[in-house]
């Protein structure tokens, strides 16, 4: 019980960690010192998203350093990468690409990237793993936010959950955070319906 007490604790730092530095990196979005700390907060969630949307930042925001000095900070995040996203960063080290203003390897975490249009290719980030630990870390944020009455913070957590689903057509992780709130009597507002409207009419999963 000590260790999983432990385990969630040091979760909550490192996302307390990832969002304070998500806030420098957008405000000054060519620190690389900003975007390390921040990526060293997401190597320490369980979850690959916020690493993913991190990098993608770090690599539009410090474009002038990623061809000439980034191995170390890619070889420690390469084995948290799916091998395709792995080979994507890995071209614009190797000048083959880069990253653009509107991404497919952009995620909901991402603050200086958006996700590129294209749904069919951006989805193929969220495995059901990925999807269940995004379900399980975002609904125990919101009951922790109204648990303390913080409702500027579950109005901000669900509009970047919403931002996440559709972009990524995560019609699982929706449906697994619906389900658990609607257990807790959560009160949901005309945006969720709107959301599961949108991912209804989606294209059907592969």
């Amino acid at each position: 019980m000590a260790d999983t007490f432990t385990i969630e604790h040091n979760e909550q730092l490192a996302r307390k960690k990832f969002r304070y530095f998500s806030r420098k990196v957008f405000v000054v979005p060519n620190n690389r010192y900003y975007h390390e700390e921040r990526i060293n907060a997401a190597l320490l969630l369980n979850e690959k998203e916020p690493l993913q949307g991190a990098l993608a930042d770090f690599f539009y925001g410090c474009w002038y350093d990623v061809p000439y000095d980034v191995e170390e900070i890619f070889a420690r995040v390469s084995s948290r990468l799916s091998p395709h996203i792995e080979q994507a960063f890995q071209n614009c080290i190797n000048k083959l690409d880069y990253i653009k203003f509107s991404s497919e390897f952009a995620t909901r975490w991402s603050v200086l990237v958006t996700p590129s249009l294209n749904v069919e290719t951006h989805r193929l980030r969220i495995s059901s793993d990925d999807a269940k630990e995004i379900a399980k870390n975002i609904t125990n944020e919101l009951m922790s936010a109204r648990d303390n009455n913080d409702w500027h913070s579950v109005e901000q957590l669900e509009n970047e959950f919403f931002a996440h689903c559709l972009a990524c057509n995560d019609r699982l992780a929706f449906s697994i955070v619906w389900f658990r709130l609607g257990k807790s009597d959560w009160q949901f507002d005309e945006r969720w319906s709107n959301c599961q409207q949108q991912l209804e009419q989606g294209l059907p999963d592969s």
